[in-house]
């Protein structure tokens, strides 16, 4: 039987600059969760571990656990075939989950698909552990394509940073000894049929975000998953992003601030021209594609789970379509 349906997994969900949790925020949400416990009247002398590990899981989300400081990075699965969205830091976590499959299938085949070459969305790739395994132990194979023609190629860029004296291993030693890989320029408009049996396909249209990125629409034997990280409202919602998203059964998109710190009201910085996105906006967007289910990333550095949490349920509530945050693990099945 065929398997029809897609795969999406949250391997890194932040924007910017990599956000882990400081000691005193573990500290508090250490007090927030024996607070709400405590609320509850629960009395934990003599409970087994299990026991309280229950009472825990049903606390709210963002006061016993996190929605992780990597940075972008999305695996999605149709079929047989994997799609990396984004190399942020989140790909380092991917590459150590891939090393079982990678062993028992002799080596790993898949395709990068890059929105675009911000730091935050390419410092993974260096870290990423299938890159660096001989080819005596297995064919790892990858296909990348992102970049701008206009300025400086995928290879160029990926291959700069990991030149002396920023990294002591050179991407072109690896390239000769370990992963095989394909480098391509992509450019709006562009599409992709899937290496296997050709059921999966791509395509991708430029977002409204300095230095040129892209999003993309997924999609596999009826199913679609749209990837639309790092973009800026427009006066009116732009019609390419309408596009990547219109019924799509997950659209992936930035929702990084609130309109309020977009524009300068709290924080006195404003972001325009900054390249991302707020609820109001979003709504706008998704009112005209009606997707199924949207999820909101690449979470500001500086913001809460609490903070997160508000925004996806601002999104919601004002086009009414089911909406998450992306918190890193999280798995969605199309």
């Amino acid at each position: 039987m065929v398997n029809t349906e897609m795969l999406v997994r949250f391997w890194g969900v932040r924007g910017s600059v990599p956000s882990p949790l400081t000691g005193n925020q573990v500290a508090q949400k250490i007090v927030d969760v024996l607070r709400g416990l405590a609320a509850s009247g629960i009395d934990l002398r003599g409970m087994d571990d299990a026991r309280i590990a229950e009472l825990v899981a049903a606390l709210p989300f963002a006061v016993r656990s996190t929605y992780g400081g990597n940075t972008t990075c999305v695996e999605v699965r149709s079929g047989n075939e994997l799609m990396i969205c984004d190399m942020g830091t989140g790909l380092r976590e991917l590459g150590k989950f891939l090393i079982p499959e990678m062993k028992a299938s002799k080596g790993l085949r898949g395709t990068f698909i890059q929105s675009h070459v911000h730091w935050d969305h390419i410092q993974g790739l260096p870290f990423f552990a299938p890159l660096y395994v001989p080819r005596e132990f297995a064919s790892n194979d990858f296909d990348f394509f992102g970049g701008k023609a206009w300025d400086a190629d995928i290879e160029t860029v990926l291959r700069g940073q990991m030149q002396a004296p920023v990294f002591p291993v050179d991407l072109e030693l690896i390239k000769a000894n370990a992963m095989r890989m394909d480098f391509n320029t992509i450019y709006d408009r562009w599409t992709l049929k899937s290496a296997n049996d050709g059921s999966a396909s791509v395509r991708a249209r430029v977002l409204n975000h300095p230095q040129e990125t892209f999003g993309y629409r997924i999609m596999y034997r009826g199913k679609i998953v749209a990837f639309t990280t790092d973009h800026e409202p427009y006066a009116t919602p732009d019609p390419k992003l309408i596009e990547l998203a219109k019924d799509a059964d997950i659209w992936i998109t930035d929702c990084q601030y609130s309109h309020d710190i977009f524009t300068g009201k709290t924080g006195n910085v404003p972001r325009h021209g900054w390249g991302h996105s707020f609820p109001e906006y979003i709504a706008d967007v998704a009112n005209i594609a009606r997707p199924k289910l949207i999820v909101t990333t690449h979470h500001d550095p500086d913001a809460t789970d609490a903070h997160i949490e508000l925004l996806a349920q601002q999104v919601e509530r004002l086009c009414g379509i089911k909406t998450i945050p992306a918190y890193e693990g999280l798995t969605l099945i199309a």
